[in-house]
C-alpha cells in the first residue's frame, strides 16, 4: 500500500490534528505486507495507534467493537469477502465513521469514480491514490484531516430546525455574514482579490450550512433578498478597504434561482453605481448547473451584467455535463476550475491531463484560470507550472470576516506569497 524503502526518509508530520495522534488509524488491505508498510509509515509520522483489518467485513466488525473510532481509515478496494467501496456504502449508515484515505491498483479513472462516489456518501474523503502510495501524498492527506469524526446526516438534522422564517427575520436583521477567502495571482506572486461567501449563524449559536440555507431561500423566493444582503455587506466592506488604500476585487457567487429573477440585474447595477464602486472589480461567479436552467434569462441577465463592466466566471468547471457548450454561449471573464480536479492532481495523471485542458481552454480564450481547492504546495506547484493564473484554498487562506482581511494582509499574505515563490522554485 505504502511505498517504503526506509523508514529514515520519513519524518513526523508537524500540527497532526490531535484526533488523529490520541484515535489513531486503521488499515485495512488483503495484503499483509501492504499493511506492514503503512504501520511503519504511521509510526514514523507519530501515529502509533494503528489498526489492521485484512478484509472490509473485518474492518466493520472491529469499528463496531472499539470505544473509540480511528480518526482515519486507510482503505483498499480490491479485497475478498468484502471490497473496498462495500465498506464505503456501509460506513455511509453509520451514526459515526472515520475519515478515509483509498489506495487502490485500479485505474486512475475507477479510483476517480469511486472517490467522487464516497464523497458523494457524505464520506470525509481526504485524499485517493494508485498504490504504491507515495510517503509524502499520505502525509498531505492526513494533514488535511480537520473535523474529526463525521456524523451522518448532520446538515439534515440543521435542516430540519431551519425554516423559511427563521432565514426571512435573518436577513431582515441583516444577520447573514460575508467572509472572504483571498486568491493568489500566481504569474506576478501577488493578492489577486477574493470571493465572497455567505455564512449564517442562528439565534442558537449554531453555523447553519450554505448546502442548507442558499436552497432554503431558493424554493421559498428569499434568494434575490439573500443575494442584495450580501452585495450590500460586500459593498460596504469594499468601501472601508478603499477608505485604507487597499484596492480588493470582490467574487460573488450568484444562484440559478437569481439569474431568472428579471430585475435582479437593474437592482445590482444601481446599488453598485450608488456605491461608487466600478464595475470591474466585482465578478460574479455563476455555476455550469445554473445556466441550463432558464436559458433566456441566464443570457438576459450576464449579458447586461457584463454590458456594464462585472466579471462573470464560470464557477466549477468541468462539473457539469456541456462545458464546451457554456463557454461559447456565455460572455464569461473567468474559468474557475473546480477542487474535485485539483485535490490529488500530483500524483494522478488522469487528473492532471484534465487540469491541463482546462487551463489550456482558459488561456486560448483569452480569460483567467483560477483554481479552487489548494491545499498542498504540490498542488499549487503543478498549478503554476500548468500556467494557472490564480489560485485560493485552505494552504493560502481559510475564509475570514471582511474585518479581519486586511490584517490578513499585513500578517500573513507576504508568507504566503513566499510558499507561491518557492513553489515556482522548487
Amino acid at each position: 500500500m505504502i511505498s517504503l524503502n526506509t523508514s529514515t526518509q520519513l519524518s513526523q508530520i508537524e500540527n497532526l490534528h490531535t484526533d488523529l495522534l490520541q484515535q489513531g488509524v486503521m488499515v485495512v488491505d488483503d495484503s499483509s505486507m501492504h499493511r506492514y508498510s503503512a504501520h511503519l509509515c504511521l509510526r514514523a509520522f507519530g501515529i502509533h495507534q494503528v489498526y489492521e483489518a485484512a478484509n472490509g467485513k473485518l474492518a466493520l466488525d472491529q469499528l463496531l467493537q472499539l470505544q473509540h473510532l480511528p480518526a482515519v481509515m486507510l482503505l483498499d478496494l480490491e479485497m475478498p469477502v468484502m471490497d473496498g467501496i462495500e465498506v464505503l456504502q456501509q460506513l455511509a449508515q453509520l451514526p459515526k465513521r472515520p475519515a478515509v484515505v483509498l489506495a487502490s491498483s485500479s485505474d486512475e479513472v475507477l479510483i476517480s469514480a469511486v472517490a467522487t462516489m464516497a464523497e458523494a456518501l457524505g464520506i470525509h474523503l481526504l485524499g485517493s491514490f494508485r498504490k504504491p502510495v507515495n510517503p509524502s501524498d499520505l502525509a498531505d492527506a492526513l494533514s488535511r484531516y480537520h473535523a474529526g469524526v463525521c456524523v451522518l446526516d448532520e446538515h439534515a438534522a440543521i435542516a430540519i430546525e431551519t425554516t423559511s422564517e427563521q432565514l426571512k427575520l435573518a436577513l431582515d436583521r441583516a444577520k447573514i455574514q460575508v467572509h472572504y477567502q483571498p486568491k493568489i495571482n500566481l504569474e506576478t506572486l501577488s493578492f489577486a482579490g477574493v470571493e465572497a461567501l455567505a455564512r449564517w449563524k442562528n439565534a442558537q449559536g449554531d453555523w447553519i450550512p450554505p448546502g442548507v440555507f442558499i436552497p432554503l431561500a431558493e424554493e421559498h423566493g428569499l434568494i434575490g433578498d439573500l443575494t442584495l444582503s450580501v452585495l450590500d455587506q460586500i459593498l460596504m466592506d469594499m468601501n472601508e478597504w478603499w477608505e485604507l488604500g487597499q484596492y480588493v476585487p470582490v467574487a460573488i457567487n450568484l444562484s440559478a434561482k437569481s439569474l431568472a429573477e428579471f430585475n435582479l440585474a437593474n437592482e445590482i447595477i444601481q446599488r453598485v453605481i450608488r456605491q461608487g464602486i466600478p464595475a470591474h472589480f466585482i465578478t460574479f461567479e455563476i455555476t455550469e448547473s445554473a445556466l441550463v436552467i432558464d436559458l433566456p434569462s441566464a443570457l438576459a441577465t450576464i449579458s447586461r451584467l457584463r454590458l456594464k463592466g462585472f466579471g462573470i466566471s464560470i464557477d466549477d468547471y468541468g462539473t457539469g455535463f456541456s462545458s464546451m457548450q457554456q463557454l461559447s454561449r456565455f460572455p464569461f471573464s473567468e474559468l474557475k476550475i473546480d477542487r474535485s480536479f485539483v485535490g490529488g492532481a500530483p500524483a494522478r495523471q488522469y487528473l492532471r491531463n484534465i487540469l491541463k485542458s482546462a487551463i489550456d481552454m482558459g488561456q486560448r480564450l483569452g480569460i483567467t484560470t483560477v483554481a479552487e481547492g489548494v491545499e498542498t504546495e504540490a498542488e499549487l506547484h503543478l498549478l503554476k507550472s500548468l500556467g494557472c493564473k490564480q489560485a485560493q484554498g485552505f494552504l493560502l487562506a481559510r475564509p475570514m470576516p471582511g474585518r479581519e482581511l486586511l490584517a490578513w494582509v499585513e500578517r500573513d499574505l507576504q508568507s504566503k506569497l513566499e510558499i507561491c515563490q518557492a513553489s515556482h522554485i522548487g
